[in-house]
């Protein structure tokens, strides 16, 4: 079962393999999300994405996500349920592990569910498990209102915003495990994945200045759409002002004006103040995430 490098002949194909991981109401979503992610900067898919094929039917694929502002690559994979633990899954970590050695990275890390056997596999290739994230949800029937500090106010992502968003982004996360920071064309593209809103992108401002910022997407789930908080971060200068709260809000009530009463996210099990936050306001745990991380060789 050989490894081979994508090609746009692949595409079809892969596209199928990762809408089969979805539930039916979700197929088209999870369809629209994966081409926009081969598509998006900095992957270049023809080196990045390996497919793993049987008799000419696509099995399996790996993507190699590069990082080279923080020294790391991050490979997610996926294969055909019947191949898991395999022989031919371990040659499709190696090979995704021999591309991230070859972009001269630190580190490659990877992220499987806890109950899952992928994380035995990635050990028995030379992973340690680095960190624990968690699954969280929030299913309730109203958030209670919460008004704006005096001065505050907040608003969705317009035409022109980008540097922006940029500039929030990097400056609320730079220093972070994991983080690296975006360019602006990198958020540029992102802005417009079939997945994202912009009026699901919303800043908080102290008056001018940005304090910070929530960014909603949709994800498949087994009931159709779910909307998650995909990323939430205050700029250092507001932090310990209780102004997350606020954003995290205006990211919620955005979700739930559009219908999607089933709230997600994911947080570092570390950060305790954001456990404390999202616990404090309804989201219950409801899995758990390994970070897995191998040390590539010449570092």
């Amino acid at each position: 079962m050989p490894v081979v490098n994508y090609t746009n002949n692949h595409k079809p194909a892969l596209v199928e393999l990762v809408a089969s991981h979805s539930n039916p109401p979700s197929m088209d979503l999870c369809r629209g999300i994966f081409q926009g992610v081969l598509g998006q900067p900095g992957l270049n898919p023809t080196e990045n994405c390996l497919v793993l094929e049987q008799s000419g039917q696509v099995k399996g694929l790996a993507l190699v996500f590069p990082e080279l502002p923080i020294s790391r690559s991050v490979i997610e994979f996926m294969t055909a349920p019947e191949l898991v633990g395999s022989p031919e899954v371990q040659e499709l970590i190696r090979r995704a592990i021999d591309r991230a050695t070859a972009l001269g990275v630190g580190v490659a890390h990877v992220c499987v569910p806890s109950d899952s056997d992928r994380g035995q596999v990635l050990e028995q290739l030379g992973f340690t498990q680095v960190r624990t994230y968690l699954d969280m949800l929030w299913k309730q029937d109203e958030l209670p209102e919460l008004d704006l500090p005096l001065g505050f106010s907040s608003r969705s992502f317009q035409t022109g915003d980008t540097p922006l968003l940029t500039q929030v982004q990097n400056d609320a996360f730079t220093g972070s495990w994991g983080f690296c920071p975006n360019t602006e064309d990198q958020i540029e593209y992102r802005t417009n994945m079939p997945n994202t809103s912009k009026d699901g992108i919303l800043f908080l401002f102290d008056r001018e200045t940005p304090a910070g910022y929530c960014w909603t997407v949709m994800v498949p789930a087994e009931t159709g759409p779910r909307g998650m908080i995909g990323m939430i971060g205050v700029v250092p200068d507001y932090r310990g002002k209780g102004v997350s709260r606020h954003i995290l809000q205006a990211g919620m009530n955005h979700l739930l004006g559009i219908g999607l009463t089933e709230i997600g996210l994911e947080v570092d099990g570390d950060n305790d103040p954001a456990v404390r936050l999202y616990t404090s306001t309804g989201f219950k745990k409801t899995g758990q995430r390994h970070w897995f991380e191998r040390v590539l060789p010449g570092t």
